[in-house]
Parts: C-alpha cells; structure tokens; sequence
C-alpha cells in the first residue's frame, strides 16, 4: 500500500491506471473536465462498468454531465438524501487490481491546488475481498443515480450558473482575479453590529447624527422625485458629492468628488446617462449583480472620452442605497483596501463589486437585523455608505 498526495501526482496516477487496465468503476461527489484524468475517463468510457458523480452544492461542473449524457454506464446523483460524498476509484485487469480511495473529488482542484491524500492499495498487497466490496459499494451507489438527458444537462447548467456567484462567496473566493484576504482575518467582515456601530459613532472627523441627517434627507430626494435628473442643481450636486450653496458644509462627506472635472460637468448639464444609471438602482430590496451591472454600463456612457471611474460611481451608489454600497475614495481606500487585502491599483468595476460589495454583504454587522433604537435604526439603513466613517483618514 502507498499513499498518493492530490496534485499532478494523482492526476498521472490515475491516467496511468485507466490505460493499463481493461476494467474501471468509480464513487466521487464531486467532478470537474478539462483534467488528465477525466479525460483519460471519459476517451475510455468503454471500460467503465459503473460511473457515480454527485452534483451536491452544483460542485460539479455541467461539462461533466454533457460528457456522459446518455451514457447508461454513468449515474448522476442529481437529489442526495444527505451529502453524496464519496471519493472511491477502482481499476482491474483478471486478477490484477488497484484501489484509489481517500479526499480527492475527479475535480480540478482536487489536481491543483488541493491539499488531498489517497490510499493506493493493489493485488499485490491484500487480498480480492477489498475488491469486492468496494465493487458492491458503487454498485450501490449506482443504483441511486441515474443516467442524465440532453435537457437534464441543460437544466442543471442554467441552475449552475445561478449559483456561481453564492459559491464564491461561501468558499471566501470573491474576485477570481484579486487576492482578498480570508474573511475571518479582516477586522471588518467578523465585528460585531454592537461594535460596528460604536465604530460608526467614533468617527473623530464628522459629525454621527450629521451623517444620518444627510443620508435621510438624501432619501427624501429621492423618494420624492421620479429621477435623479428632475432634482434641482443643488441637490443634484449635494448628492453627488460636488460643492454647492444647499449644503454648504457636508456635500463632501461620504466622499467627495470636488476634484473629478469631467464629473462635475455632468451633473452640471445634467447628463441624462447619469439620470438613467440610477434609474436602474431600485430604492428598496436587495440590487444584484445584474441592476449593478446595467448601472454601470449606463454610467459609463456619460464619459465618452473616458474620466470616468469607481470614485463617482460609487458615490452616487452609496447616496442612492447607503444600505448596500460604500463611496470608495482616495480617503477611505487605503484602509478600507488594506483590511480586505485588496490590490488598490487594479481596482475596477467587477472588483468593486465582488471583492467590496459582496464581502460588505458577507459581513457579520450587515447582516444583523434592523436595531429598534431609533438612533442605531439611522445607522443601519445606511450602514454600507457609514463604512466612511470606520475607513476615513484625512
């Protein structure tokens, strides 16, 4: 017997045990394609006597599934009672045998960058009864399957693709591109609503009840014209954090854009992109992705000739729903970016979202119910955009 660390290891040892064997059958949860491995699997499908591959947490990629559609040989537990969870590969030629069994799922990671171990156990260091059973075992577990169609395939990619997101996030994965730290070592991501919230009243460079004032009456604006653009200049400006003559002394706080020109402009002439950006913001309910998404792309469109950036999106975001985004500005970035262990310079849109926004979201204190004291009541329906006062630095 010998044991088999996951990575490249694993991934040739079971390449190389599929070609010389006449015989195969396997149990994983879990599965991904594109691997060695797999593919060494699937070109092989005619030794393959019995084939089970959970869909569990739609861990497993729809690639798979398409690869063995139709294929009576190879099940799909597509509705476990419990977690399917078994990691089992079996190999056999007459009387010669191998036997892979311990963490590794048929899963890119599981070939990476996974910390895996398996068993290597053979004819020639133990009997044919650990054969058999193991042989009984995926039997048994091939009779909870079944074998998945061209809709089925197509169904379970649709659901796949929803859940993208929230596996991310589960796993502490946000942008695949940056290198965030994990949650449990940001300070603000574990606080505590009771300590967020002392945070947000210990700010030594504004105001606490000035800072809810702002936000409620912004609010109003909002809640009481149908567009961004119907609002007067002043408020226009209040909002989007330009000085002006309506509030003299706070237009600036929650970030302020005093020194982005082209910016200024637009809401100047009141830039009917701007208007329709925000229109896609709803005032109440969770935004996604999507309504994010079409903001920004109208966002943009402002800016023909480019000036445009996360500083003057977000601040506009933050003034429509302080619940749910934060102002990113050269005041609070640096602290805010080092807490989450954000890169500052490759800073874009996607990252605001998922390496900012989904990690807000994520965080203990935002997900606390709504406080029945009036005053911790302000602060929590604005409690995103307040992240200013926790991060800011003169």
């Amino acid at each position: 017997m010998k044991l088999v660390t996951g990575g490249n290891t694993l991934n040739k040892k079971i390449e190389q045990l599929a070609e010389i064997h006449e015989n195969i059958s396997f149990a994983v949860a879990w599965a991904s394609a594109g691997t060695d491995a797999f593919n060494a699997l699937s070109d092989g499908r005619k030794k393959i006597k019995k084939a089970v591959i959970g869909t569990h947490f739609y861990q497993t990629h729809p690639d798979v599934l398409a690869a063995f559609k139709g294929f009576k040989n190879c099940h799909f537990i597509l509705q476990p009672q419990g977690v399917f969870h078994p990691k089992v590969f079996l190999f056999w030629s007459n009387c010669s045998w191998d036997l892979l069994i311990g963490s590794a799922n048929l899963t890119k990671g599981a070939f990476t960058k996974n910390t895996e171990l398996m068993l290597h156990a053979s004819s020639n260091d133990t009997d044919e009864d650990l054969r058999l059973q193991t042989e009984e075992i995926i039997s048994e577990y091939w009779e909870q399957g079944e074998v998945v169609a061209t809709t089925e395939v197509s169904k379970y990619r649709d659901l796949w693709k929803a859940q993208q997101a929230a596996l991310k996030r589960v796993s502490g994965t946000y942008n695949i591109s940056s290198t965030g730290k994990s949650p449990i070592h940001t300070k603000i991501m574990v606080m505590s609503w009771q300590d967020f919230l002392e945070g947000v009243k210990a700010d030594p460079f504004h105001g606490f009840q000035k800072r809810c004032d702002i936000l409620s009456l912004v609010r109003s604006y909002f809640s009481e014209h149908k567009s961004f653009s119907e609002m007067e200049l002043g408020v226009r400006k209040t909002i989007a954090g330009l000085p002006n003559n309506l509030n003299v002394d706070d237009w600036g706080w929650f970030g302020s854009m005093s020194g982005a020109g082209y910016y200024h402009q637009a809401v100047n002439e009141n830039n009917p992109h701007i208007s329709a950006a925000l229109d896609h913001i709803p005032l109440q309910g969770l935004v996604s992705r999507d309504e994010y998404n079409a903001y920004i792309e109208e966002f943009t469109k402002a800016f023909p000739n480019g000036r445009d950036g996360i500083g003057t999106a977000s601040r506009l975001l933050a003034l429509k729903r302080p619940d749910q985004f934060v102002c990113l500005d050269s005041k609070n970035k640096v602290q805010l970016c080092k807490d989450f262990g954000i890169t500052q310079s490759g800073l874009n849109y996607d990252i605001y979202w998922d390496d900012v926004i989904c990690r807000i979201m994520d965080s203990v204190w935002w997900n606390s119910p709504k406080p029945k004291n009036k005053e911790a009541s302000q602060v929590w329906m604005g409690r995103a955009a307040m992240l200013d006062a926790i991060f800011y630095q003169p």
